[in-house]
């Protein structure tokens, strides 16, 4: 349950890794897409290996295996939630938030293929709703429009998958059975603030157009380029925002602390392809547990 808005809060932004955040106004919480385990995988569809790391012990997960939440590293960094959002339910942005809701108690927003995730991992039906996009919810002080949009053109625009995740599954979660389920984005209202998040390196620009977000969170990685005039149409269509944050451009496979030399360069590429359609924007590339504030909105 959401508080009543408390006048001048200042809002926090933390970046969680892949296309994870944390936002608060120190009174509600909301997480969109955590996804802290970050798993070490052989290649799949649409993705390749995890990169070698000196040191890098860590189990190495095929597409036939069971997939399992590293619970220590979400219960180090996740302490409350009072609603966890998600642009889609492959397993990069789902996997950790069963548990994640199971402790927190936190409300689940996504499409039915994510919810019936959810239920599969023993959330309560009293803690679900299912969105299919077009939705424009009042929760007290925050309020969520919940936007229609589309995955990530993967491997060289060979990607596709249609399918949904059945009301009756029950696992085990695999690569092999990972289902995207439908895409979408989301505006939060937040202490005066608008604020969209993307989850996905793609948009429906008929769906955006008219936002006019202060800060927008936008999906960075290199499978961007598959796109024509990415970054400069969704900049014009969102009116320039003074405000954007670089989302989903790590390598999320590796642990936190791993070198991101090669993934950095990638975002400072969109850094330009931002600047160079917006010259008033700031555009922050964030690393991982930074915290970002909002100062307190005056009027």
């Amino acid at each position: 349950m959401t508080r009543a808005r408390k006048p001048g809060a200042r809002v926090r932004l933390t970046h969680l890794g892949a296309a994870g955040w944390e936002i608060t106004d120190g009174q509600t919480t909301i997480l969109v897409d955590p996804y802290l385990s970050r798993l070490r995988y052989r290649a799949r569809f649409g993705l390749m290996d995890t990169p070698e790391l000196s040191g890098d012990t860590r189990r190495v997960f095929g597409p036939d295996d069971d997939l399992v939440c590293d619970t220590a590293a979400v219960d180090a960094r996740i302490t409350r939630a009072d609603f966890i959002l998600h642009s889609h339910s492959h397993f990069n942005h789902t996997l950790d938030m069963p548990h994640i809701a199971r402790k927190t108690g936190a409300t689940v927003i996504g499409t039915e293929s994510t919810t019936n995730l959810a239920r599969a991992g023993g959330v309560p039906d009293a803690q679900i709703l299912t969105v299919h996009g077009g939705e424009d919810y009042e929760f007290g002080a925050l309020s969520i429009k919940v936007i229609p949009s589309l995955h990530s053109a993967l491997n060289g625009k060979h990607y596709y998958d249609g399918r949904v995740v059945a009301r009756d599954f029950r696992g085990p979660r695999r690569m092999d059975n990972d289902v995207e389920g439908g895409t979408l984005a989301y505006m939060l209202r937040l202490a005066g603030y608008r604020i969209l998040w993307f989850g996905s390196m793609n948009y429906l620009e008929r769906e955006i157009q008219g936002l006019r977000p202060d800060v927008a969170l936008i999906a960075a990685a290199r499978q961007r380029l598959e796109i024509h005039d990415y970054t400069g149409r969704l900049m014009r269509a969102l009116d320039r925002p003074r405000l954007v944050f670089a989302t989903h451009w790590d390598e999320q496979s590796l642990p936190y602390g791993a070198p991101q030399d090669a993934r950095l360069r990638e975002a400072d590429v969109f850094v330009k392809e931002v600047k160079a359609a917006s010259p008033r924007t700031r555009v922050v590339v964030a690393r991982h547990f930074e915290p970002h504030f909002l100062e307190p909105k005056r009027g």
